[in-house]
């Protein structure tokens, strides 16, 4: 039993949803997101055998979803574009293997699309490889040159009508790789059975330059060529959510993108390269809703976890995060709606802050161009992270296509009653937060309220609090908690049980300062250690009149 005005000790834990209804220890990683660490004593060579073995893996159908997705959340798109960093630190075996995984579907070798790819079909910008026998033969092949599968003009006209579009939004067309892959110049898709291998598809490159070899003339220029790869019929069987011709359309949008990309900076933080792609996708589709499927792995899902966060699959259950990342993009591109073409700007001009090829500039890091582009409207991405933290707790009423969204769940779930208090404490990651949702215990006296206390870290370091009452009578008053330097302030709210169903305390860490090029393992932005993580947030409860 609870004496009066005992204190009750809640612990946020990275199980989201829990509701505890006693005493409990508190543990201070319970606020925590994946809990990576860099590994400053990699060498090199390590880390190019680690990135060999990945490869490896999604080729043994280790692998779900678009890009490549493994067990681990990493895409063969930015797996092979790492192998082709690190493979000159291979040697012997590992070198030809790595140079097997880099060559190009159709030259005989390649691992993904085995076999020769002999018929092309082109139009103004882009070239489609196929063949019309075996395995990877599209649908309706019938091993007549003449005669093309209506599959093969259906990707060749989906990729056409998608590069116009890019362009026309203003985005780069993607680079030309000369005569390599019989194209005449023009953007190369291949064609193979690459679904039993767990691949909706991928984009990579062969360009020969290397960006950070200072004796190579492309030295620092992080722009290249590419080229992609589709499944040749996305039969159901292998692929069943939607239909094969709309999982087409939508892969053909992402991977392109891809493409596009590299054509900016090949090298940009793998959060931004597939949570971009998979927000195109829906821009571009719209009636698909294919990306609906990674929000479950999202920031949606775990708030607690970095927006920045290339997923490691530590704990499984974030494989992919940076595909369920398209919401903020969304969340960003809903708020600032103008458009060029069919596509909201605002995107292309954080690709443009980020623009490392030959000459180009100001090449910035993919939150530090956000955060550019942020204040060139107004805004700055601290208060986008709050605001974005903040609503997807009311998914539904937040996003205009929220009604098909799952509310992001809050960390703990606290029943108070008359004269009782309980706190919530543990450390919050940067660019992330952690909800402590209070509800009223059998109190019917209007007088009743809610004390909150917080005791966070100092507001120079990321530190951010809003208190959401949600009333009765579908009422919604949320306040920014104003927090001293030192990141304490007191808040006081209804919370009588007649009038309030709940209220939220949302503790967000907006830090995004980094110790730039920390490691090549590192998850996130700039490959960096983030500066602001582990600092513990508390949050206390108190009922008074």
């Amino acid at each position: 039993m609870l004496k009066s005005k005992s204190l009750l000790t809640i612990p946020i834990a990275l199980a989201l949803g829990l509701t505890l209804a006693g005493p409990t220890a508190v543990a201070d990683d319970d606020f925590g997101g994946p809990g990576l660490t860099l590994d400053a004593t990699s060498s090199k060579a390590d880390a190019a055998a680690d990135t060999l073995d990945e490869v490896q893996a999604i080729l043994d159908g280790d692998a779900v979803g678009r890009g490549g997705r493994t067990t681990d959340g990493r895409s063969l798109t930015v797996a092979l574009r790492d192998l082709k960093r690190d493979m000159k630190y291979l040697k012997g075996e590992d070198n030809k293997q790595a140079q097997r995984f880099l060559m190009r579907p159709g030259e005989g070798g390649d691992p993904y699309i085995p076999g020769a790819l002999p018929w092309s079909t082109c139009g103004p910008q882009i070239c489609v490889h196929y063949t019309e026998s075996g395995a990877n033969a599209p649908d309706g092949s019938d091993g007549v040159q003449g005669t093309i599968p209506q599959y093969v003009t259906d990707v060749l006209n989906t990729i056409e009508q998608i590069n116009t579009d890019y362009i026309a939004a203003g985005y780069r067309t993607p680079e030309r790789d000369g005569a390599l892959g019989g194209s005449n110049n023009k953007v190369d898709i291949y064609l193979g059975d690459i679904g039993p291998q767990g691949l909706y598809g991928f984009c990579t490159s062969d360009d020969p330059h290397d960006p950070f070899d200072e004796s190579d003339p492309g030295y620092q220029d992080f722009s290249f060529w590419a080229y992609c790869a589709l499944d040749n019929d996305y039969d159901s069987s292998e692929f069943p959510t939607n239909t094969p011709f709309e999982n087409m359309q939508v892969t053909a949008a992402h991977e392109f993108f891809h493409a596009v990309q590299y054509a900016y900076d090949a090298y940009e933080d793998g959060w931004i390269i597939e949570s971009t792609a998979t927000w195109v996708e829906d821009e571009m589709f719209d009636d698909v809703n294919d990306n609906r499927n990674y929000l479950g792995t999202g920031p949606l899902a775990f708030p607690n976890v970095p927006i920045d966060y290339y997923g490691s699959g530590d704990p499984e259950e974030l494989s992919g995060f940076h595909y369920g990342t398209w919401i903020w993009w969304r969340y960003l591109t809903e708020k600032f709606p103008a458009k060029t073409g069919k596509l909201p700007k605002l995107v292309l001009d954080v690709w443009k802050r980020l623009d490392a090829a030959n000459g180009a500039g100001p090449d910035r890091y993919s939150t530090q161009g956000l955060a550019d582009v942020l204040k060139n409207r107004g805004t700055n991405i601290s208060a986008e992270i709050i605001k974005f933290q903040v609503g997807n707790r009311r998914a539904k009423s937040f996003y205009d296509e929220g009604n098909a969204y799952t509310p992001a769940p809050a960390a703990a779930i606290i029943g108070l009653a008359a004269n009782r208090a309980a706190y919530a404490e543990g450390p919050i990651n940067h660019m992330a937060s952690a909800t402590a949702r209070f509800n009223p215990k059998n109190l019917s006296q209007k007088a009743w309220k809610l004390r909150l206390t917080f005791d966070l870290p100092p507001k120079a370091r990321g530190a951010a609090a809003v208190v959401v009452v949600y009333r009765k009578n579908g009422k919604i008053d949320q306040t920014t908690v104003k927090l001293d330097k030192k990141g304490n302030a007191t808040k006081t709210v209804p919370f009588s049980s007649k009038t309030v169903k709940g209220v939220d305390a949302v503790l967000v860490n907006t830090s995004t300062r980094f110790t730039c090029w920390a490691s090549n393992e590192s998850p996130y932005s700039c490959f960096g250690n983030p500066k602001d993580d582990g600092l513990k947030y508390k949050v206390t409860g108190r009922t008074v009149k």
